[in-house]
C-alpha cells in the first residue's frame, strides 16, 4: 500500500486523531521515516484542507460541512467602505443582530450593525461615523442600546484581544466569536434569550464546520470556557470532536 493509500486508510478509520496516532502511523508503515517527516505529512494535510487542528496534539478530518458565511447588508457595506477608506489600517470586524434570525426561534424584528474596534480607536471611528449617521452608540450598555434603540443602529464597541479572525475576505467576524460572545455578561450577552442558546448551538455545529480551537481559545480569552463547554456538555447534543476543553 502506497503512502497516499495508507493515510486515506488511516483518516477513514480515525475521523479524529492525535499527533502521537498519526507520527505512530507513518513510522510503522515506513521505519526509515523520521518524526519531522511524519510532522511534514501532517502539516501538508492540513494544508490541503484534509485535517483541521482541533485541540493541542489533536486533529480532525475535515468536516463536510460548509464554511459558515453570512451575507452583509448594504448599510454594512457602505460602513465598511466608509472605515477602510478613512482608516485603512485600523483592525476592527463586524457583525448584524440580524445574523441571529438564522437560528433563533423568535425573530429580531430590529437590526443593528456593531462596529468592533481595535482598542483604543473606539472613539475616532465613533466621531467618524457619527459625522454621517444620526444613530450611533459608543459602548453602550443594555439599558442605553433599548432607550436609543431604533431600526438601523450602529454600535461601535472595543475588539477584544485574541478574537478569531474574520471571515475570509471581509471583515466579517467569525460565527465562533459569535458563539462566545452571548456568553458574556457585557451587551452582546443580553440581546438574545437565554432559552435561543441551546437551538443557536445545535444549528450552527449541525450546520457549518466550527472551529472548535478557535472558539475555546477565545473563549479562554474571555473566561468563558468552562461556562460554554459546561453548557454544551449539559444541555445540547453537540459531541466535540477533541476533549482537550478541560
Amino acid at each position: 500500500m502506497n503512502e497516499q493509500n495508507r493515510i486515506t486508510s488511516f483518516l477513514k478509520e480515525k475521523p479524529s486523531f492525535t499527533t502521537k496516532d498519526f507520527v505512530g502511523m507513518v513510522k510503522e508503515s515506513e521505519a526509515a521515516y523520521s518524526d519531522r517527516k511524519a510532522y511534514r505529512i501532517l502539516q501538508d494535510l492540513q494544508d490541503d484542507g484534509r485535517i483541521m487542528k482541533v485541540g493541542r496534539g489533536h486533529y480532525s478530518k475535515t468536516s463536510v460541512k460548509s464554511p459558515y458565511h453570512f451575507k452583509a447588508s448594504s448599510l454594512m457595506d457602505e460602513l465598511v467602505g466608509l472605515i477602510d477608506k478613512e482608516y485603512p489600517l485600523i483592525t476592527y470586524q463586524t457583525w448584524e443582530l440580524y445574523q441571529w434570525n438564522e437560528f433563533v426561534n423568535h425573530q429580531l424584528a430590529h437590526n443593528a450593525y456593531f462596529i468592533e474596534v481595535e482598542s483604543g480607536l473606539e472613539t475616532t471611528v465613533f466621531d467618524m461615523l457619527l459625522e454621517k449617521y444620526p444613530r450611533v452608540l459608543l459602548n453602550p450598555g443594555i439599558e442605553e442600546y433599548y432607550r436609543y434603540r431604533a431600526d438601523d443602529m450602529i454600535i461601535v464597541q472595543k475588539l477584544i484581544s485574541g478574537t478569531p479572525a474574520p471571515q475570509p475576505g471581509s471583515k466579517q467576524a467569525s460565527l465562533e466569536k459569535l458563539l462566545v460572545d452571548i456568553f458574556s455578561r457585557k451587551l452582546t450577552g443580553q440581546l438574545i434569550e437565554r432559552a435561543e442558546y441551546r437551538q443557536i448551538y445545535e444549528d450552527a455545529f449541525g450546520k457549518y464546520a466550527i472551529n472548535e480551537l478557535a472558539l475555546f481559545r477565545y473563549a479562554g480569552r474571555r473566561h468563558l470556557k468552562s461556562d460554554i463547554r459546561k453548557f454544551i456538555e449539559d444541555e445540547t447534543n453537540i459531541e466535540l470532536r477533541s476533549e482537550e476543553w478541560t
